[in-house]
């Protein structure tokens, strides 16, 4: 498990709130998604595909990131379909409203930031 600290700042008043983030797949659903932070402007996710469960191709309407955490995967990006590798480390940008979906070599944790307008 990573510590993930966020810092708020709300007027004079200085917010910490500890994210725990699972960096081992351990049992548990087929998918499951597990809400970390919901800020102003973005919200923070830990995305856990098992027994090599999909997420269906869909949009977002505004900009993710997409960073693996654990195991490994598949994201599948756009309407030509490129292929990216999930594995640990691997941090991918995408822009509002492009297609993605993503499909577990076995298991897969990604940590997904959407960011919001205000």
């Amino acid at each position: 498990m990573i510590t993930v600290i966020g810092f708020n700042v709300n007027s004079q008043e200085r917010i910490m709130q500890k994210l725990n983030l699972q960096t081992k797949i351990g049992d548990g659903k087929d998918k499951e998604v597990t809400p970390l932070f919901d800020g102003e402007r973005r919200k923070i996710v830990q995305i856990t595909l098992r027994n090599k469960a999909v997420l269906d191709a869909h949009k977002a309407a505004e900009p993710i990131t997409i960073q693996c955490v654990a195991g490994k995967g598949l994201l599948i990006v756009g309407e030509e379909k490129a292929e990216v590798e999930l594995k640990e480390g691997v941090l991918v940008t995408i822009e509002p409203n492009v297609v993605h979906e993503i499909r577990a070599m076995s298991k897969v944790s990604i940590l997904l930031t959407k960011f919001k307008d205000k």
